[in-house]
């Protein structure tokens, strides 16, 4: 062996029984640390693109679950707020098909925000709001609310979401236009 005799190591080997020279080693764990941070990189932007995808509505009822809708209107008359709410609580089975079409039409996203809201609280809501209720068996699974607000904020499950605002006020008004 050349390193019991003495000798001068080949060309490409270390004087060191391990093998790598310690420019080779600083090479090597310089492009494993590069690497590591590529994989981590690509992760977090796959992370994010599935993070970010539409989700749709229609997937929060189904075709045998009870749906209910509460429509209120929201503003000020002769100095003092008001409420105006109708409840719809006999919505048929066609009109339940008819509502689930256009929910599957209506994508929504998840914002950055939506990791940390809480309790469903926007502000704005416009003066007008939408509420669906879907239940199952008798019991409440999901709750969706809709708002003519411009900041396109819509909360589904006490959790706040995003809606393009001219769709969101369109899915408000066919719905209204089934049940009615």
């Amino acid at each position: 062996s050349w390193i019991s005799s003495g000798d001068r190591p080949p060309p490409g080997r270390s004087e060191r029984p391990g093998g790598m020279r310690s420019q080779d080693q600083e090479a090597f764990h310089m492009k494993k640390r590069v690497i590591c941070l590529a994989v981590i990189v690509i992760a977090l932007l796959a992370c994010g693109v599935l993070y970010f995808q539409p989700l749709s509505l229609s997937d929060l009822a189904g075709e045998t679950d009870q749906v209910k809708i509460v429509s209120r209107e929201l503003g000020v008359r002769n100095g003092e707020a008001y409420i105006d709410s109708v409840s719809y609580q006999d919505i048929t089975p066609e009109q339940t098909r008819a509502i689930l079409a256009l929910l599957g039409e209506h994508p929504y996203r998840r914002t950055v925000g939506t990791l940390f809201s809480k309790n469903g609280v926007i502000s704005g809501l416009g003066d007008k709001t939408l509420s669906l209720y879907v239940y199952d068996d008798g019991s409440l699974i999901n709750e969706v609310s809709l708002t003519s607000s411009e900041s396109g904020k819509i909360v589904v499950n006490e959790k706040v979401y995003r809606m393009k605002p001219a769709e969101q006020k369109q899915l408000m008004e066919q719905i209204l236009e089934i049940i009615r």
